[in-house]
């Protein structure tokens, strides 16, 4: 899902800045439960974590961080397929309404009503960030994840100044600088090891997959329940795709209902790398591909704008994760509907 303001603010400053508390390339690497290598030992300058927060909820849920919003604890998820910083009102935390009203566009197609609004104070890991422009959404929120309310998502706003790492096998988040050197130049490949991967990465974060023969241009965005591809892709990608047609999903994104056919992805390549049994929906309403939460839980992921490059890598060894409640920003709830029995019963 692609999410994106139709009437934009003007000219916006940094949501995160250089020069707060600084953690070394080796002291992050055991953070994050990985070994330091010799090479990681020698760039220990290299790399610096201005913030480092843990992930909340749990399997099934998008990427979460806690903050806290003029002085509450509440939580927001993180997703650069959002080119804002969108919220919403929930209980004990409300936002202003600007004078001007905006339209967000979902999928290229579905606009909801919207305001500009302003968070006096967003805190991050005790880093306070003062007026920062968001856009209020209508729909109020009635999530909760750890008792905090879940009031909004951190899009590309957020996201663009540094580099980033979301690292759902080890429920970590963090902002990431690294030196501008030549003897830094390989820093992020060197952290995340010898096994690890990269892609070039467009400035609206959006990289490219390569399924059999065929070259594609995919979003990043934890947030979808799954991958989607658009259904105008059927007819090039036919010959790896595997159960297309058995089973229609549908998702609910606040106010619309999106209809899609499952299928399961052979022969798909990012960055030289395989990625196996990526189950992918064909919807008629998106524009590009977009790959979902599933594609996010079992790696170690960064992507560095000032790069253009998204860097990831797989954990040897994967822990488990408590069972979280099914939580996104926009999907509210989803399902398969058999086409076989031709009855349309919700499974």
């Amino acid at each position: 899902m692609r999410c994106h303001v139709l009437v934009a603010f003007g000219k916006s400053r940094s949501v995160i800045n250089k020069g707060f508390l600084f953690i070394g390339l080796v002291a992050l690497t055991i953070i994050l439960g990985l070994t330091p290598s010799a090479s990681a030992e020698e760039q220990s300058d290299c790399v610096t974590a201005p913030v480092i927060l843990p992930l909340l909820g749990g399997e099934g849920d998008a990427p979460l961080i806690p903050v806290k919003i003029n002085g509450k604890p509440a939580a927001m998820y993180v997703s650069p397929a959002f080119d804002y910083i969108y919220v919403r009102n929930s209980e004990g935390i409300q936002f202003p309404k600007g004078y001007d009203d905006a339209k967000v566009v979902i999928n290229g197609t579905y606009k909801e009503s919207a305001f500009h609004s302003k968070i006096n104070e967003l805190v991050l890991d005790d880093i306070p960030l003062k007026d920062v422009d968001v856009v209020l959404l209508a729909k109020a929120s009635t999530q909760v994840v750890d008792g905090r309310p879940i009031v909004g998502v951190l899009g590309r706003a957020a996201l663009s100044r540094l580099a980033v790492l979301i690292d759902i096998p080890e429920r970590q988040f963090a902002y990431l600088d690294v030196k501008d050197t030549k003897a830094c130049k390989l820093a992020f490949k060197t952290f995340l090891g010898n096994d690890s991967h990269s892609v070039d990465m467009e400035d609206d974060f959006t990289v490219h997959i390569r399924v059999g023969e065929k070259k594609k241009r995919v979003s990043l965005d934890p947030d979808l329940t799954y991958t989607t591809f658009p259904s105008f892709w059927i007819s090039s990608l036919k010959e790896n795709l595997e159960g297309l047609g058995d089973q229609k999903k549908f998702t609910h994104y606040d106010d619309f209902l999106s209809v899609g056919q499952g299928a399961l992805v052979k022969n798909l390549f990012m960055g030289g790398a395989p990625i196996e049994n990526e189950k992918v929906v064909f919807q008629d309403e998106v524009e590009i591909g977009s790959l979902g939460l599933p594609f996010f839980t079992d790696k170690i992921i960064i992507w560095s704008l000032e790069n253009n490059r998204m860097y990831f890598a797989i954990p040897a060894h994967m822990r488990p994760l408590s069972k979280g409640q099914g939580l996104h920003f926009f999907a509210t709830h989803s399902g398969n509907v058999s086409v076989r029995d031709r009855r349309g019963d919700v499974q």
